[in-house]
């Protein structure tokens, strides 16, 4: 496998040095870094169809993240449009990786998998460019979620 190739798995899939990897990514960029006091491991992560998604490099472990879960009862998406069949979310960089096009490798990869259906995500407003670049929409206003404000992105499915 080169560095930097995607790779994901589900939750039974893993082996424990992938999901260590992924919990100290996840730590260090929302608990350290954004200072997120929210509990990050919402039971999500461990649902049938929950798909975990990273790219690893053999000198720094893994340096992106995302995952891609079942949308919950209610799930927000804008008036009139597809309910939606994944979310994407807790995406994550390391900083010392950033800018190298990783998470948009990752995003990029999810909706190649899962692109036939409508996704949506809850975008950190200063990152919602990234999404955009593939093929994500905003609607409804800026929110704040664990002090940082978020906007509601779709993608129709293709």
């Amino acid at each position: 496998m080169s560095e930097h190739s995607v790779r994901r798995a589900r939750w039974g899939d893993l082996t424990t040095d992938e999901l260590y990897d992924v919990v100290r990514l996840r730590n260090r960029v929302f608990a350290l870094e954004q200072r997120v006091s929210a509990e990050d491991f919402d039971g999500r992560d461990r649902e049938p169809d929950t798909e975990h998604w990273w790219v690893s490099r053999a000198d720094a472990g893994t340096v992106g993240y995302l995952r891609l879960v079942r949308p919950a009862d209610g799930e927000p998406h804008p008036a009139d449009t597809a309910d939606p069949t994944r979310v994407i979310g807790r995406v994550a960089t390391h900083p010392d990786h950033r800018g190298q096009g990783i998470a948009g490798r990752l995003v990029a990869a999810a909706v190649e998998a899962h692109g036939h259906g409508a996704m949506v995500l809850h975008a950190q407003q200063y990152v919602a460019g990234l999404y955009e670049r593939h093929g994500f929409v905003r609607f409804g206003a800026p929110y704040d979620e664990a002090g940082i404000t978020h906007v509601g992105m779709y993608r129709a499915g293709s």
